[in-house]
């Protein structure tokens, strides 16, 4: 069936049967995944998926169900199913998003990489780590993922809105070795089309990454300038988007509940999540409820102006929704998830920044980020990275770093030039004061 087959069925279904409001979220993906080791194929995996998701409301209480089955009685058994769920559910009062005008946006349209042209993308992968520096000695993984897909999406509010999707990206995972030891280094880009990944970047940074981690020793505790390269802070970022959730503002789960208006991060600290950004991978012109995506400023110079929502927890809230309803897939309903979400820029270049201070430890490695407190902001993580000094600099391993992630964004003291996306989170290089590093 087709959506508009799909759409008229579901919504004789619904008034057939006298339910409250009915969506339809339908998805349909295909696409290639590759991996390789030290030069051979490991996986070769063209794929194809697709899922139909249905959401109901009676009595103000939400149903949800799923299916990956598309005949007749498929679909119908489906809406039964979420209207089961619906009528054994307390009242809410909820509703769904009524049309509003979309920003005018032109979907990425273009085939998918042939097999061939995508194993030579992994050959030239494969060719720059090896040729970055001699010590390169395997390559633990070289992989690709090229998708494209659509969505379609229909209320009975009036709602009525497709989107075809395009990405790709590559990853690798490097090991460079001596006689005495072995490093492993790695790097991920993603875009919207391949020609935006340049596989020989990708191989050199992972190598980069390996190759500097040679030789790293364990050190004393010490207190020093950290600087958290775009590939780190990315993770931190992550860390603070739980805590701008509207869901955990109203459950009161987050730090930053009731602060709206103060100043809760460095004057240097504007964050943005804009769902309209040219050429990101979450831009798109409605979310997954079906209202409009657009930018929403969520902190500026430091000062908190505002929380992410989706139609559901906008209600709850009194607030407008910020086009902020993500599903991570079709078997789930939709959440508070992020577009393109970044810290702004400053104006140094990462040397200048390296060189700032007599002494200023970069950090190559976190390890242990997924135990931190996504509410508080409290995390304890091993590092390992680079001592810089006027004398060049010393790799480090065996470092520990604790802290509250909101504080430490309160103590930045530069920010680097380098905006550099990994999936849909953005950040610069960022300096932050002097911080407590344990170590040996």
């Amino acid at each position: 069936m087709n959506f508009a087959e799909i759409k008229d069925l579901l919504f004789n279904w619904q008034q057939k049967r006298g339910v409250e409001a009915l969506e339809l979220y339908l998805f349909r993906e295909n696409g290639l995944k590759i991996t390789r080791k030290d030069r051979k194929l490991e996986t070769f995996q063209p794929y194809q998926e697709e899922g139909l998701a249905v959401r109901v409301i009676e009595r103000g209480s939400l149903g949800f169900s799923y299916s990956t089955a598309f005949s007749a009685d498929d679909i119908e058994e489906t809406a039964e199913k979420a209207l089961e769920m619906a009528l054994n559910m307390p009242s809410e009062g909820v509703s769904f998003p009524s049309p509003e005008e979309y920003p005018g946006l032109s979907p990425v349209q273009r085939e998918l990489l042939t097999p061939e042209e995508a194993l030579r993308r992994l050959e030239e992968l494969e060719d720059a780590a090896f040729g970055f520096d001699g010590r390169v000695k395997r390559i633990q993984e070289a992989g690709l993922r090229d998708t494209r897909g659509e969505i379609f999406l229909a209320n009975t509010n009036g709602i009525q809105a497709s989107w075809q999707y395009r990405s790709s990206s590559l990853v690798a995972v490097v090991i460079a070795m001596t006689e005495k030891e072995a490093q492993m280094g790695w790097e991920w880009r993603a875009a919207l089309l391949p020609e935006e990944v340049s596989p020989g970047e990708v191989g050199r940074n992972a190598a980069r990454r390996a190759v500097l981690r040679l030789g790293a020793r364990p050190a004393a505790s010490r207190r020093l300038p950290v600087l958290l390269p775009p590939e780190v802070a990315v993770d931190f970022l992550e860390l603070i988007a739980e805590a701008l959730s509207g869901d955990n503002v109203l459950k009161g789960k987050s730090v930053l509940s009731g602060k709206l208006g103060q100043k809760v991060f460095s004057p240097l600290v504007n964050l943005t999540d804009n769902g309209v950004l040219v050429d990101a991978l979450g831009t798109r012109p409605f979310d997954d409820e079906g209202s409009p995506q657009n930018e929403t400023i969520l902190a500026r110079e430091g000062v908190l102006e505002n929380f992410l929502f989706n139609y559901y927890w906008g209600q709850k809230a009194g607030q407008k929704s910020t086009g902020n309803a993500r599903r991570p897939n079709f078997k789930n309903p939709p959440e508070i998830g992020l577009t393109n979400f970044y810290l702004a820029p400053g104006e140094h270049p990462r040397e200048e920044l390296l060189s700032s201070h007599p002494e200023v430890f970069e950090v190559l490695e976190v390890l242990g980020m997924h135990t931190a407190d996504p509410y508080s902001g409290d995390f304890s993580v091993g590092v390992s990275g680079l001592l810089h000094s006027g004398e060049g600099f010393t790799p480090l391993s065996g470092m520990a770093l604790s802290g509250n992630v909101f504080e430490l964004f309160q103590r930045i003291e530069a920010l680097g030039n380098d905006l550099t996306f990994y999936g849909n989170i953005g950040a610069p290089s960022i300096l932050i004061e002097e911080l407590d590093l344990a170590g040996s």
